[in-house]
Formats: C-alpha cells, structure tokens, sequence
C-alpha cells in the first residue's frame, strides 16, 4: 500500500531518484579517494621497503621513466645510490603545496603531480628527500621525474 502511494506521487519519485543519484555520486567520489590515497600509501610503502632492504633496482622501478632521456637516468641513478644506504627514519604522503603545483623555471613533469612523498632519513642532521607523486594510469602512482621544458 506504501508502495502504491509512493508510486503515484510523481514529485515522490522524483525526490528519491535524486536522492539516490546524489548518494550514488558521493559514493562514488569517496571511493575513487580512498582509491587514490591507498595507490600513494602503497607507493611510499614500497619506497620504504626499497630504502630497508637498500635494494636501488628496486627504488629505480617506483619511478615513471616516461620520456626521461639517459642522461637524465644516470643523474637520477646516482641520487638513488647516494641515498639508498641511509637508514629511514619515516616516509610520509602529504598533499600537494602551491609551490609544488608549479614546475621549477626551465622543467615539466613527466606526469601531472598528485601528492608528495616526504622520506626523513634516520641520521644525526635529519636528512630528508621528498618526491612527487604522479598517478601513471588508472591503478597505481609512480615517482615524477622533472624533465627539461621544450
């Protein structure tokens, strides 16, 4: 009888398929965050793991290599093997700051930035690194490499 009556008032059915599109629409947006924020969390977990195990192959892998000529590699290479030694103190996913929406003077992003992830190296002067993270596809975040602008 309910049924009947809800069905007969068309400003009823109109009221609850809006209803049920706005509630379809925000679940929506909080499962592609949760998305997003998990493929950035596994990413800083597998920096993590590579710094632990001092694994630099490893660490090379979490990069978007998109673009990126030799020399650029090599440059990148020798940061990795610098670094990868260090004991990890923590690595943190942060959000994105104004500065860090804006390309250095003269560089691009190999993909569009989407959070940054920050490693505090366990040593007496708190050395710390922080990467940008790009979303490389729809599954998974990688490391941004900063290319030369054309």
């Amino acid at each position: 009888l309910v049924l009947q009556l809800f069905l007969r008032h068309p400003w009823l059915r109109r009221l609850s398929a809006a209803l049920a599109g706005l509630l379809l629409g925000v679940m929506l947006v909080a499962g592609w965050g949760w998305w997003n924020a998990r493929s950035l969390r596994v990413l800083a977990a597998e920096l993590r793991l590579a710094y632990e195990r001092h694994d630099a192959a490893a660490m090379e892998q979490l990069f978007c290599w998109d673009g990126v000529d030799a020399g650029t590699r090599a440059r990148i290479r020798l940061v990795i093997l610098q670094e990868y030694e260090l004991p990890v103190a923590s690595v943190v996913v942060r959000p994105l700051t104004v500065l860090d929406r804006q390309p250095g003077p003269g560089l691009r992003p190999n993909l569009p930035p989407a959070a940054t992830i920050e490693v505090a190296f366990d040593t007496a002067d708190r050395l710390s690194a922080a990467y940008l993270a790009g979303r490389d596809g729809w599954f998974r975040h990688k490391l941004v490499v900063m290319l030369p602008a054309n």
